[in-house]
């Protein structure tokens, strides 16, 4: 068997002014030490790679952790919000069942038993929610409407004193107060009290006459709507014009004795439907 007696033989100085020296390397030994060489920078290569990779899957770890915890909480805040909005829509749906049941108006549908619910098999989505609101939406205005005809209604009946005095005559047959015997029927109620005393409107409505007419004399005639008309007469004066809206307690004019009278006073009538009907059925007790 030859002996391989191949070397490698390398020269170098130590400093500029050094001799030179040389030494001698087998092949084989320097391939040996190449070789670890290069694994030793493989190895460094590939750690750094594994390092780097590491630290890629770590990031997006954090990250992954970081979304989590954000929708996490904004579920729980959705949880919350939700929790707060039926709380809410239980309150609201309690309330307009008593509105509901004053004004008469029978609800469709009994939300309690949908907006009420718990437990993971329980809780109401969204849609639910939005379906009850809009219920409840709906339920409201249709209450309202009620309330304000109600409203418009008792604004616009007759109610309380139009003038400040005593009753003379009353409403119904009555004597004729100007001699001459026999009976004739009363239409409306005399309040004496001295002339020029303010003449006030007892309830909402349209001026439809304002002028001279027959035995009232000075007369203002108000529409209310429903069929209701009211009749102030003898005044001194008048102070609304036709087609003027007045509102309960609004100036009409004052006390006088014009047309068939015998003395100051305010003629009051309150007419349904054209038709004469006691005014004390509309007075308030307490005022005089």
């Amino acid at each position: 068997m030859n002996d391989d007696k191949r070397f490698y033989t390398f020269v170098f100085a130590p400093t500029a002014k050094s001799p030179l020296r040389k030494f001698n390397i087998h092949h084989k030994v320097l391939y040996a030490i190449l070789g670890f060489a290069a694994v030793g920078m493989l190895t460094v290569v590939y750690g750094a790679y594994r390092l780097a990779h590491h630290a890629v899957v770590v990031a997006k770890l954090n990250l992954l952790e970081n979304e989590n915890r954000l929708l996490k909480e904004e579920n729980q805040e959705v949880n919350n919000k939700k929790e707060l909005l039926l709380s809410r829509l239980a309150a609201l749906d309690s309330t307009q069942r008593k509105l509901a049941e004053s004004s008469g108006i029978s609800r469709q549908t009994d939300l309690s038993g949908s907006i009420g619910q718990g437990g993971p098999d329980g809780d109401a989505d969204l849609s639910e929610i939005e379906r009850a609101t809009a219920l409840l939406e709906a339920e409201l205005r249709q209450i309202k409407d009620v309330f304000d005809k109600d409203q418009v209604k008792l604004s616009s009946t007759p109610k309380g004193w139009p003038v400040r005095g005593y009753i003379t005559d009353g409403f119904g047959m009555r004597r004729n107060p100007f001699g001459g015997g026999g009976t004739e029927m009363h239409s409306g109620l005399d309040i004496a009290t001295n002339h020029g005393t303010a003449i006030e409107a007892t309830a909402d409505g349209i001026v439809i006459f304002a002028g001279v007419y027959a035995g009232y004399g000075n007369v203002v005639v108000i529409d209310h709507g429903y069929g209701i008309t009211t009749r102030f007469g003898h005044m001194s004066q008048i102070e609304v014009t036709v087609g003027q809206h007045v509102t309960r307690g609004k100036l009409l004019g004052a006390v006088g004795s014009t047309g068939r009278s015998t003395a100051p006073h305010c003629h009051y009538e309150v007419r349904l439907h054209d038709r004469p009907v006691n005014p004390l059925n509309y007075l308030s007790v307490g005022r005089s």
